[in-house]
């Protein structure tokens, strides 16, 4: 250490960790993004027996700068809803490194058209730091369709490590996050549903795609395949065909992450995406 550098210190307050979360999104942008990515992680780090999926396993896996903003943490459980919310709460309340909380559960919502087996389980994980609340990480928790949450990648992106580390935080451990060949499967099937309003499933796709060079598209086609015949909802493959609202939507969402700027090209690469999948047997 030279002369007049000072080792940063752990934040000892919840006030001096927003107050220090603001100064490093000087840099690094909007604060709120920050500390939702850093509350993402610190959640994920305690999720028990399954995986993270959705946009926040892909703001894990890339990091926040690469990907649209979200607030959820959406998980797939591979045991019991009853054990993975108790075993969750108890994480949560036992902590790490100054962070604790509480899960809260919230009223599922009821779409039209959707069976309930598909209705993700909403709660609220209510964070503290250092005993004051701090951020609430709204969770999502889908049960386990096609062995999706059997196995998983491990990983957090080099981009989240730092936030903890420029704090003098300790490295947070890697999640478990779902492999891709179920989130692209997952995703077209959401995108592609009639009266889908999921233009962001659009970029995600995107993402998953420009980050990944060598994804073996015929094991992504039996996955599909498989997920269509377990939802019995739609039959592959999949046309998506957009809504009244995607051009908005999907704009809002898509500045600055190097995807294509409109809804109505996202759906054509994607209907081209899904061509490529079904000629990979």
């Amino acid at each position: 250490m030279t002369n007049g550098e000072k080792k940063r210190k752990r934040p000892n307050s919840r006030r001096n960790l927003d107050i220090a979360i603001d100064r490093m999104a000087v840099r690094r942008g909007d604060p709120l993004r920050v500390r939702n990515a850093m509350a993402a992680a610190v959640v994920a780090q305690m999720i028990p027996d399954g995986v993270i999926k959705g946009g926040s396993a892909l703001k894990l896996r890339y990091g926040d700068a690469q990907t649209r903003f979200t607030r959820d943490l959406d998980a797939a459980r591979s045991v019991r809803l009853d054990e993975f919310a108790d075993d969750l709460n108890r994480r949560l309340r036992e902590g790490c490194e100054g962070f604790t909380g509480r899960l809260v559960p919230r009223q599922p919502a009821h779409p039209a058209g959707i069976e309930p087996r598909y209705v993700m389980q909403p709660f609220d994980a209510k964070l503290d730091y250092n005993g004051k609340p701090w951020v609430t990480v709204p969770v999502e928790v889908g049960h386990d369709e096609i062995g999706d949450a059997d196995e998983f990648d491990v990983g957090i992106s080099s981009d989240i490590v730092s936030m903890f580390e420029e704090l003098s935080f300790p490295v947070p451990a890697p999640a478990h996050l779902m492999p891709l060949r179920h989130q692209i499967a997952q995703k077209l099937h959401a995108a592609s549903a009639p009266g889908s309003e999921r233009a962001h499933d659009l970029i995600d796709l995107q993402l998953i795609v420009s980050n990944t060079p060598n994804l073996d598209l015929a094991e992504v086609r039996v996955t599909c395949v498989r997920l269509c015949a377990y939802r019995q909802e739609q039959t592959w493959p999949l046309t998506i065909a957009g809504g009244p609202n995607w051009e908005e939507a999907y704009r809002a969402q898509a500045a600055g992450l190097g995807v294509l700027p409109t809804a109505t090209e996202a759906i054509e690469w994607a209907n081209s995406l899904i061509a490529r999948i079904d000629a990979a047997r």
